[in-house]
C-alpha cells in the first residue's frame, strides 16, 4: 500500500501489529506535530550549519533523528499551507484560489471533508490541537444569527465549524497573533469574555491592531502561553490508554515580533531571532516533558513550518549579521521560489534514529497518508487526494513514492517541482495578482540540482522545450484528475478553471513551446 490509501474508511491496527502480540503493549506511538509560523529553512543550524541563531534543542532533534533536505508546504501562506496538512489534499482544490483568511471568514475545510484528526481519531487516538488555527469558523452573533463582524460576535455562544466539528477533541487557541478578539478559545467557547477594548498599539513589525479582548491576552505571553498548555495536555494524558496525536501550532515568529522578557536580547540578530529562540527552547521542554512522563520513547514528534520567513522582518539588517533565513534558497514567504515553500521538517522517534538526512521530495501534505500507513486506516476515494506515504522512510523499508509536487505562491500561481527541475508558472515571486510582467519571460524553470538557488532561468533554452511541456501537461493532468495520487479520478470545488491557471488548462504552454 505505497500510498496508504484505498477505497473505504477504516482503520486496523495494520503496519504496527505484528508487535503488539509479542509485547502486549499498545504499539501506536504518540504523535506532536509542532508547526512554526514564518521561520526559514536556514533558521535551524542543524539544517544550516552558518545559521546566527542558536537552536540547541532543534539541533539535537536532527542529531537523533530525520532532518528531511527538501521539504515542502503547500502553499508560501499560512491558511493555505494548514488547510494541506488537515487534509492531504492541495489548497488550491478548495474554494479559497489564493490568499488567506480573515478573522471572521467562514471555513475554508468544507463540510464532510475528512481531516487528518478524524483519521486519527478513527484509529482511537485523542486529538488535540494548541495554538492558531487560521481555517476559519462560524462565530455567533449577538441577534443569534452568523456574526459578520467582531463587533457583532456574542462570546457566550459556542463557535461552530471550528477545530471540534473538524475531528480534534480538544482545541485551546486563538484566530490571530496580531489582531481582535485578543483571546484564547477552549474547544468551541471563549475561555474568558472581554473585558477590555485594546487599542491600536505598535507599527510595522510591532503592530497590535485594536480590538475587544480580555486583560490577560498579551503579545509577549503568547508562545510561553501555548507552550504551558501543551505541558499541560501532556501531563493530563501520561495514563490515558489511549495515544493522542497533538498538532501545536505556534504563532511564531511571525509578526508582531515580540519575544518574552526572558528572551528578549538573547540572539545575535534582534527580536526575529529571539522568538527563533524561544521557539527552540519550547521544543526543548516538550521533548523533557515527554521523558519526565514515561512517553518519549513511543511519540513521534515533527518540527515543520507552515511557510518560509517573510521577507519584510528588517531583512537587510538580518543579511548584514550573516544571517539568511532562507540558507541559500531564494525567496521568502508569498514566493514561488524555494524560500517561500521549503520548509524546516526535522522528525524524532525517541533515539531510534541517530542522525539521519533524507533528501526525499516530500510535502506537509504527506502527514495524512503517512500515518494512515503506519495504522493501516484505509480512506476513502474523496479524501487526501494529494498524500503520499513517507511511512517507508521511517520504518526503514523503502522510500516515499511522491516524484513530484505542487507548491503556490501567495496570490496562488503555481510551482511545480520535480526531484530535478522547477517550473513556475509566473513572471515574477507571485505575491502579487498580476503574473506577467514585461519584459520578462511568462513562465520559468530551474534545474534544482545545477542551479538550486533559482539564478539561471533555462525557459528559453530549447533543450528544456520538451521538459516544460511534459511538465504543463502533468499539473494541467493534476487539475483535471481532483487528485494527484493514484485512484479514482475526484472534483475539485468550484471545478476546473480559475484566474490562476487559466493558461494552463488552456494548454498555452503545451501548445506554444
Amino acid at each position: 500500500m505505497k500510498n496508504g490509501m484505498l477505497i473505504k474508511s477504516s482503520c486496523i491496527l495494520g503496519a504496527l501489529a505484528s508487535c503488539y502480540g509479542a509485547s502486549g503493549k499498545d504499539p501506536r506511538p504518540n504523535v506532536i506535530l509542532i508547526l512554526a509560523d514564518d521561520m526559514g529553512i536556514g533558521d535551524v543550524r542543524g539544517l544550516n550549519p552558518d545559521s546566527k541563531i542558536e537552536t540547541p534543542w532543534l539541533d539535537e532533534m536532527c542529531n537523533r533523528g530525520i532532518a528531511f533536505t527538501d521539504a515542502h508546504a503547500s502553499s508560501a501562506l499560512s491558511t493555505p499551507s494548514r488547510y494541506s496538512i488537515l487534509t492531504g489534499r492541495y489548497n488550491w482544490r478548495s474554494e479559497k484560489k489564493g490568499g488567506v483568511l480573515g478573522v471572521m471568514s467562514p471555513p475554508m475545510i468544507a463540510p464532510g471533508r475528512k481531516t487528518i484528526a478524524d483519521m486519527f481519531r478513527a484509529c482511537d487516538y485523542t486529538t488535540a490541537i494548541i495554538g492558531k488555527w487560521h481555517l476559519g469558523w462560524d462565530w455567533t452573533g449577538k441577534d443569534g444569527k452568523p456574526a459578520k463582524k467582531i463587533d457583532d460576535i456574542d462570546f457566550t455562544k459556542r463557535v461552530a465549524n471550528g477545530p471540534t466539528d473538524k475531528g480534534f477533541d480538544y482545541f485551546y487557541g486563538l484566530t490571530s497573533p496580531s489582531g481582535p478578539p485578543h483571546l484564547y478559545l477552549v474547544n468551541d467557547m471563549a475561555e474568558k469574555q472581554p473585558n477590555m477594548v485594546f487599542e491600536d498599539s505598535g507599527g510595522g513589525l510591532y503592530k497590535i491592531k485594536g480590538g475587544v479582548g480580555h486583560s490577560d491576552w498579551s503579545a509577549e505571553s503568547m508562545q510561553p502561553h501555548l507552550a504551558d498548555k501543551t505541558l499541560e495536555y501532556l501531563d493530563e494524558n501520561k495514563d490515558s490508554d489511549k495515544p493522542f496525536f497533538l498538532y501545536m501550532a505556534l504563532t511564531a515568529p511571525h509578526i508582531p515580533l515580540f519575544p518574552s522578557p526572558e528572551f528578549k536580547g538573547k540572539s545575535a540578530i534582534g527580536d526575529y531571532g529571539d522568538l527563533v529562540m524561544m521557539i527552540d527552547d519550547i521544543v526543548g521542554r516538550i521533548n523533557q516533558k515527554l521523558k519526565e512522563i514515561g512517553k518519549y520513547d513511543n511519540t513521534i514528534v515533527i518540527f515543520a513550518a507552515d511557510n518560509g520567513c517573510a521577507g519584510y522582518i528588517n531583512m537587510g539588517q538580518i543579511n548584514k549579521k550573516d544571517h539568511y533565513p532562507s540558507y541559500i534558497y531564494r525567496g521568502y514567504k508569498s514566493h514561488g521560489w524555494e524560500g517561500g515553500h521549503r520548509i524546516p521538517f526535522i522528525l524524532s522517534w525517541g533515539d531510534r534514529y541517530g542522525r539521519r538526512t533524507d533528501n526525499s521530495l516530500v510535502s506537509l501534505t504527506d502527514l495524512y497518508a503517512t500515518f494512515a500507513d503506519m495504522l493501516g486506516y484505509r480512506a476513502d476515494a474523496g479524501e487526501a487526494e494529494d498524500s503520499y506515504s513517507f511511512w517507508p522512510i521511517l520504518n526503514g523499508t523503502g522510500d516515499t513514492s511522491r516524484t513530484d509536487l505542487i507548491a503556490t505562491s501567495g496570490a496562488g500561481y503555481f510551482t511545480y517541482r520535480t526531484p530535478q527541475f522547477k517550473l513556475i508558472f509566473n513572471a515574477g515571486n507571485g505575491s502579487a495578482e498580476e503574473y506577467r510582467i514585461e519584459g520578462r519571460p511568462s513562465l520559468q524553470l530551474y534545474d534544482m540540482v545545477s542551479d538550486p538557488e533559482e539564478k539561471v532561468n533555462q525557459i528559453n533554452n530549447p533543450a528544456y522545450a520538451g521538459q516544460v511541456r511534459e511538465m504543463a501537461a502533468r499539473v494541467k493532468k493534476y487539475i483535471e484528475d481532483g487528485r494527484s495520487t493514484p485512484g479514482p479520478e475526484s472534483t475539485n470545488d468550484g471545478g476546473d478553471s480559475w484566474k490562476q491557471v487559466l493558461d494552463i488548462m488552456n494548454d498555452l504552454y503545451t501548445k506554444n513551446l
